[in-house]
């Protein structure tokens, strides 16, 4: 049987806005940006071919077919919720972990298999993405998230703070001449949808060039590879960007830094006790991160 289904990752932003009735709470609860949640809604009401939502103007209201989609999506996210404990009791080696894309693929990736050598017995699931992953609901036995460590009904530990700094790859450098962060006025500024060159121009006191903005790129890691390319200049995280200054693969400009509004945090339910491959890889990754 062939079943026509509106993007999966949409359902939940969906029903996040017809509740809180707000894209910038709905973004909050959801670690999302505003304009990925109009995007996401956007995506759905596309799929459909209607509008869901009243768009007035302190805040939003469900339409007749909203309130109809509605009706079938609590359901349909509550009945996958309570299936999943049952399902997960049911084979004690699994580990699933989430964490965002940006941190697998600049941070994670490359750690990972000393981990999974230790621990040969574990039947390990990676899911990259940004998404929340309902861990009370058992979707996930640990995750690893990007804010200010408060989730209700969870347990967090910092992993690490990050700031933030401009780099550029030994290319670029060379081509532009560039050794000074004063100097960006004349460079092509790359950008994600994380951080702005405006932020650092108000914290540093730099005057930048509008005129000199280079393209956007939807994810941290997209921009890095763009960067390492000698695309342009980037805001970089230290915690994405460590391993490829140590490999030389890009280079700090200047010495000015400012600090991320936010922390990586392990995050675990707190109703019940732990499963042993949860512990060991919560013990690896704060070593791995302590380091």
């Amino acid at each position: 049987m062939r079943y026509v289904l509106p993007p999966m990752h949409t359902l939940r932003t969906f029903e996040a806005l017809s509740r809180l009735r707000s894209f910038t709470v709905t973004a909050e609860e959801l670690h999302l940006t505003t304009s990925a949640v109009s995007h996401q809604i956007r995506a759905i009401e596309s799929f459909y071919a209607t509008k869901l939502f009243r768009r007035n103007r302190h805040d939003v209201s469900l339409t007749p077919a909203g309130e109809k989609l509605l009706e079938v999506v609590q359901g349909f996210l509550q009945q996958l919720s309570s299936l999943g404990e049952s399902l997960r009791t049911q084979d004690p080696h699994r580990l699933s972990v989430t964490a965002p894309p940006s941190l697998v693929s600049r941070w994670l990736m490359p750690r990972l298999g000393d981990f999974l050598r230790a621990y040969p017995e574990v039947d390990f699931k990676l899911h990259a993405t940004l998404t929340l992953i309902d861990l009370d609901a058992e979707q996930a036995d640990v995750a690893v998230r990007y804010g200010d460590g408060r989730w209700p009904g969870l347990h967090s530990e910092k992993l690490f703070d990050e700031q933030i700094f401009p780099v550029a790859s030994p290319t670029y450098v060379a081509r532009a001449k560039l050794h000074k962060s004063s100097k960006l006025k004349g460079c092509t500024l790359l950008r994600d949808d994380f951080q702005s060159w405006e932020r650092w121009g108000e914290a540093t006191g730099e005057n930048l060039d509008a005129s000199a903005w280079g393209p956007v790129y939807s994810d941290s890691a997209l921009l890095l590879q763009a960067t390492e390319a000698g695309h342009g200049v980037a805001l970089g995280r230290s915690v994405l960007i460590a391993d490829a200054i140590a490999a030389g693969a890009l280079i700090r400009i200047g010495k000015r830094a400012i600090s991320a509004p936010g922390s990586y945090y392990l995050v675990s339910p707190t109703r019940k006790g732990e499963a042993a491959q949860a512990t060991a890889f919560r013990r690896w990754l704060t070593e791995q991160a302590g380091r």
